[in-house]
């Protein structure tokens, strides 16, 4: 039995055994039946009680994702008048920490810059309207100008300090 299973069929054999073959025997109301099926299916899905039901899973979608908006805003401290977020960045793969530096906190304690992948360094501060001097402070002791400040000014040590100006109404930055 082994052996005939192992061996060839020539292709006469193959053909009779085709046309031997009838296929799966269906009844004649097969398709009749599967249409019927579907149609009910779709019927059953279209409900109205279905539909209320998608309705109310929608609004309380909704509902959740609205409050969850509002929880952020609450949590979110309102800036003083005349003061806008500021955005400073820094494109350095290599670095292993960043910081800020400026005469907006009197070149004080330094802000940490946050890594974004990639080599990209960025942090937000809050600043009033005026203009400022700043530099990235790179590894601890690396002091870097922005290369893309708006403007310089000379550091008073050979260097130069970027300059940004922050206006009343936005930033020029």
């Amino acid at each position: 039995m082994a052996g005939e299973r192992d061996r060839s069929l020539s292709e006469s054999e193959v053909e009779a055994a085709l046309k031997a073959w009838s296929g799966p025997a269906v009844a004649d109301d097969f398709v009749d039946r599967v249409m019927a099926r579907v149609e009910a299916v779709a019927a059953e899905r279209a409900s109205p009680r279905r539909r209320k039901l998608a309705v109310w899973a929608m609004a309380a979608g909704v509902a959740i994702l609205a409050a969850g908006v509002l929880v952020r805003m609450a949590m979110t401290p309102a800036l003083p008048p005349g003061t806008r977020l500021v955005r400073f960045v820094l494109d350095m793969p290599h670095a292993e920490q960043v910081a800020l530096a400026g005469s907006f906190n009197d070149w004080g304690r330094r802000i940490a810059l946050h890594a974004h992948g990639h080599g990209l360094w960025t942090v937000r501060i809050p600043l009033r309207a005026g203009q400022y001097s700043y530099v990235f402070v790179v590894n601890g002791h690396r002091v870097i100008a922005d290369p893309h400040a708006e403007g310089y000014r000379p550091d008073g040590f050979g260097g130069r300090n970027s300059l940004i100006i922050v206006g009343s109404s936005g930033v020029a930055a």
